[in-house]
């Protein structure tokens, strides 16, 4: 079953992956000069009345999403750049929040954003296929991360679509038409919505379980709440928020990690879910 909502499309004009791949994506769609309400720097109107616009802002602070570029889109999709440590190549997506009290990358703490599983699944599922069509695979690896980062208080759902880890994987022109695409699948081809809403607990920020369920199984991931976010201690409400904080509804599934987590916390999780209706539990 597929849907077709009102999307709009963001990105950083600080950001080489971000802008590199809405200039990507403006060369396969027609694109038209619009103007978008503030702070937007830079506006186009693409296919099916879809706005994509830049920012001169980090994606971290892009609190009026609400409002900018389009008040009346049902979920946003960011195009982004990744940064980790590691440098491993990689192609992403994920949801935002602060499932701790650390808000340092944007946000409040213990406040996740508006999560959209289905339009997650549909376009980690086009990078990968376009990703491979470049053979890009061998390199980089497509996988979801762990809910991370702000911003949180907006109230349309948004996924990050992302390249990562360093400047050399940013400005790969091969990965940005791989996103690019991603994206326009989706303007084409709609959102896959056959799938069940699962939220995530456990693994970790690269939750390889959850990944493969996400791309190849019934379920698709909305807030992920990683191994290192236990430790460092959640809340019930963050718990109940990965579950209600989920577009187009309620997530349907709490999946649990169980090797990745302490026996405490996984009975934490199972007594806040058990409390509420019509969510299934699932232990792997």
């Amino acid at each position: 079953m597929t849907a077709s909502p009102r999307l709009a499309i963001v990105y950083s004009m600080r950001d080489t992956a971000g802008s590199g791949a809405a200039r990507a994506l403006r060369e396969l769609v027609d694109a038209e000069k619009a103007t978008c309400p503030p702070p937007a720097e830079e506006c186009w109107i693409l296919g099916n009345d879809v706005y994509l616009a830049g920012y001169d802002e980090e994606t971290l602070y892009f609190t009026w999403l609400d409002k900018s570029p389009d008040p009346s889109a049902d979920a946003v999709i960011v195009l982004s750049r990744h940064s980790a440590s590691s440098g491993k190549p990689s192609l992403t997506t994920h949801h935002t929040g602060n499932p701790t009290s650390d808000s340092s990358y944007g946000g409040e703490p213990y406040t996740l954003s508006f999560s959209a599983p289905p339009l997650s699944r549909t376009l980690l599922r086009n990078y990968r296929e376009a990703a491979e069509k470049r053979g890009l695979l061998e390199k980089y690896v497509v996988t979801l991360e762990a809910t991370h980062h702000g911003p949180t208080s907006n109230r349309k759902p948004l996924v990050f679509i992302e390249i990562g880890s360093t400047p050399e994987e940013w400005k790969d022109e091969k990965a940005q038409e791989s996103m690019a695409e991603a994206v326009v699948s989706v303007l084409e081809h709609g959102i896959d919505t056959g799938c069940r809403r699962a939220a995530g607990f456990g693994e970790t920020h690269y939750p390889a379980k959850f990944t493969e369920l996400h791309l190849d199984s019934e379920y698709c991931f909305g807030h992920i709440i990683p191994k290192y976010a236990f430790q460092k201690g959640i809340t019930d409400d963050v718990i109940k928020q990965a579950i209600f904080k989920t577009w187009p509804g309620p997530a349907e599934a709490a999946v649990i990690r169980k090797k990745s987590i302490k026996s405490k916390h996984r009975q934490f999780v199972i007594d806040v879910v058990g409390s509420l209706s019509n969510v299934e539990v699932l232990i792997l």
